[in-house]
């Protein structure tokens, strides 16, 4: 009897693993049928239902896309959320009198040449530049190996670290 519920617990082992693999190896099929595109409603009191806007087979492209692609190049333009958009730029900073901007280092790495500049007193301690970049209300022209090119309003200014004293 021993002998014969074993053999009968293994026989289905072994169908289960068949079963198992088969089903592994074997590709599912994947609904592909187009969806009618569902409607949101707005759900603030007395407001209208509302109705799509856009054509839904206009963002295929969008959604077939690769977004983690090499080739991928970035827009032209920044998208602006349309309230965002109304609202003007804040007004450049001043720097407070008194403060002068510092440079700490320069870093050299497979990013390329970056420094460390001291340019706000409401940020504690460096901020990393790279050349292009507004630092303050200048521009980060050039960096070198113990100094950096700022352009600004008041003309170039040159950023240079402090010699040691080895």
């Amino acid at each position: 009897m021993k002998f014969g519920t074993t053999r009968v617990l293994y026989t289905i082992a072994i169908a289960l693993a068949v079963v198992g693999l088969a089903l592994r190896v074997i590709p599912s099929p994947v609904a592909g049928g187009s969806a009618a595109p569902i409607a949101v409603a707005d759900l603030t009191p007395g407001a209208a239902s509302v109705e799509p806007s856009a054509d839904p087979t206009a963002f295929q492209a969008i959604v077939t896309a690769n977004i983690f692609s090499q080739d991928r190049q970035p827009p032209a333009e920044r998208y602006v959320p349309p309230e965002l958009q109304e609202q003007a730029p804040p007004p450049p900073v001043q720097p407070t009198s008194g403060f002068r901007m510092r440079l700490f280092g320069v870093v050299v790495g497979p990013a390329g040449t970056v420094a460390l500049i001291d340019a706000d007193p409401r940020i504690p301690g460096a901020e990393v530049y790279q050349v292009g970049d507004a630092v303050g209300d200048s521009r980060l022209i050039s960096v070198s190996d113990s100094a950096v090119v700022l352009e600004g309003p008041a003309g170039r200014r040159v950023l240079s670290l402090p010699s040691s004293s080895r």
